[in-house]
């Protein structure tokens, strides 16, 4: 892929969020009129292009994997601590020189369960068009999606066009009073129609 033609979004981030080092991992770049979704095992990488006057919705969703993780590191950093700071205050220990050995195993778990946290809330990304919903794995933080969408939503406007508010209003009003506005969900519940299914709605990215 020659570099120079696209501008890197993301970092290559895995699929997974327990995936070890070899397994697929995704990311994000930034074409002339498409984003290009790169994911590499290793061995090969495949490529999926999604032109902009294609882009029907990029929606995120919360998720709890940093709370998972801060469960998974937080328990061997903790366990860890107080074997250090008990071996700091043992003479025996500190003849031994096991403080060091301590503040290694420490510090294994402690320094990314401090960067899981200072990456801030993470998320699951997903775009649609008429076509396919796809996952966006590299887009798992909050924050760096955020950052994504506010770049590359003025060129899908460029390409789409804009609704005005009163546009959007009325657009949303007619489908609510549309008996096939509203579909049910699994459980039973109404959820609104897709945007797969109104080929007239324009792009939401939320």
């Amino acid at each position: 892929m020659p570099e120079k033609e696209y501008q890197r979004l993301t970092r290559a981030r895995s699929r997974s969020a327990f995936s070890v080092v070899f397994m697929s991992r995704s990311s994000l770049w930034l074409g002339k009129d498409h984003l290009l979704c790169v994911d590499s095992s290793g061995y090969t990488e495949s490529y999926k292009r999604f032109y902009f006057h294609d882009i029907q919705a990029i929606s995120l969703m919360g998720s709890k994997r940093r709370a998972i993780w801060n469960w998974i590191l937080a328990i061997p950093t903790t366990f860890c601590l107080a074997l250090l700071l008990t071996a700091l205050s043992s003479r025996p220990y500190w003849e031994q020189g096991m403080p060091i050995v301590y503040a290694i195993f420490t510090s294994l778990f402690g320094v990314p369960f401090l960067f899981n946290n200072l990456r801030g809330p993470t998320c699951i990304c997903h775009l649609r068009t008429a076509v396919q919903i796809e996952e966006l794995p590299s887009l798992n933080s909050l924050r760096c999606a955020r950052r994504v969408l506010e770049r590359i939503r003025p060129l899908i406007i460029a390409v789409q066009g804009q609704l005005t508010p009163e546009e959007i209003s009325s657009r949303m009003r007619a489908i609510a009073g549309s008996p096939a506005g509203v579909m049910m969900a699994p459980g039973g519940s109404a959820s609104p129609p897709l945007a797969a299914d109104r080929p007239e709605t324009p792009p939401v990215i939320s």
